[in-house]
């Protein structure tokens, strides 16, 4: 089975763009992660204003000057390799959020680089570490201008930072796949029926398996009971699983299901992923508005940053919460997150005290013709 393992202590911040990926310089501080070098004066306001209008009609050479810290620093922390839990396992380094952008190291080597400040991404770092002995991450982390990654400009802090934690995954050699986009590796994807059940389609990305493996589905009601099961070869794990008289998810009844994924060979569970879902329908009339489960139900709620006075962008799971809880307070049902992709945690949360969201990417103000900038935002 995969451990996870939080890794947000003991980490040192140099604040210096000059490094060395191998060696802790001297002048480091001890932080705790999530860590924001803007915590304070990411508050004091974005851009020089003078500049902003002239920039954005293409007339300035290079972006609006930021009243804030924009740089590039390092990150660094030791650690034990955990156990791999069968021969051939892997092990990967996952950065929930490096603000804006990110190039990480284990023992010197180069293992991963990541464009974008607000999405997760995960490094296979297997071969960079010593199994026996202790360890080296260094990242170096910019929130620098670049005419290749996206926002270009708008009006919000970029803040910088590994401001969303970091942790380790050890999974067995074949395993739900950790490379793809930082996701899951698992897509659920509830839908309502005409007869009245409800229908969960269940997508399994899988890596290094072989004819001795399975995958095992199981979809437990709110109440914990099972309410579905299945079983696919890995080789076509697609599975589509009934149910019977769904609880249907709601702002006012956010009832969620548990759909559990298991990778098994020959009955020996070696890889395991768990996703909540909520069952629902949805759509838009251009006379009745929003719709959900068939009713009409408008959209009252607020738009929400990610950021906190003297913590900057650098929030904790509680706090994420605390957010979600304040909204609710209000009567709202919706939140946009606004203007990039959100913590987890936030997403978690809407889904248990009930939003329907308006997610985004930071595609925004301005768009830049640089061929890479379009790629970048199709990546993110």
């Amino acid at each position: 089975m995969r451990q996870i393992i939080d890794i947000n202590d003991q980490w040192y911040f140099y604040h210096d763009s000059t490094a060395d990926p191998e060696i802790i310089p001297e002048a480091s501080e001890e932080v705790q992660l999530p860590h924001s070098w803007n915590a304070v004066d990411g508050h004091d306001g974005a851009l020089v204003d003078t500049q902003v209008k002239d920039w954005s009609r293409g007339d300035l050479s290079g972006p609006p000057t930021a009243l804030y810290d924009r740089g590039s620093y390092w990150y660094y922390r030791d650690f034990m390799a955990p156990r791999q839990p069968l021969p051939g396992g892997r092990l990967y380094l996952e950065i929930s959020a490096a603000g804006q952008q990110a190039v990480v190291y284990v023992n010197g080597t180069k293992v991963a680089e990541h464009e974008g400040g607000y999405s997760i991404f995960r490094a296979d770092i297997t071969d960079a570490v010593n199994e026996n002995g202790c360890n080296r991450i260094a990242i170096n982390v910019s929130n620098e201008y670049r005419t290749n990654v996206y926002p270009q400009y708008a009006d919000f802090t970029f803040y910088g930072g590994l401001y969303r934690g970091v942790k380790l995954i050890s999974v067995a050699k074949a395993h739900f796949d950790l490379d793809y986009y930082g996701g899951p590796g698992v897509q659920v994807t509830p839908a309502l029926r005409d007869d009245g059940c409800a229908e969960i389609a269940i997508r399994s990305y899988l890596k290094d398996m072989d004819d001795a493996y399975t995958v095992q589905y199981s979809i437990a009601a709110p109440s914990g009971e099972e309410v579905a099961y299945g079983v696919r070869p890995a080789a076509d794990p697609d599975i589509k699983l009934p149910v019977a008289s769904p609880l249907l998810w709601s702002p006012d009844a956010p009832h969620l299901y548990t759909v559990t994924a298991q990778l098994l060979r020959r009955n020996e569970v070696v890889d395991e992923v768990i996703v909540k879902t909520g069952i629902r329908s949805f759509s838009c009339s251009p006379s009745k508005g929003f719709i959900l489960n068939g009713k009409p139900t408008p959209l009252r709620g607020v738009s929400r940053h990610q950021d906190r006075l003297y913590k900057g962008n650098a929030l904790t799971r509680e706090d994420h919460y605390e957010d979600a809880r304040i909204i609710k307070e209000l009567g709202a049902n919706s939140i946009r997150l606004a203007h990039y992709q959100h913590s987890q945690d936030f997403y978690d949360a809407c889904d248990e005290l009930g939003f329907v969201v308006w997610a985004e990417i930071p595609f925004i103000t301005i768009m830049n013709k640089d061929p890479a900038a379009h790629e970048n935002c199709i990546s993110q």
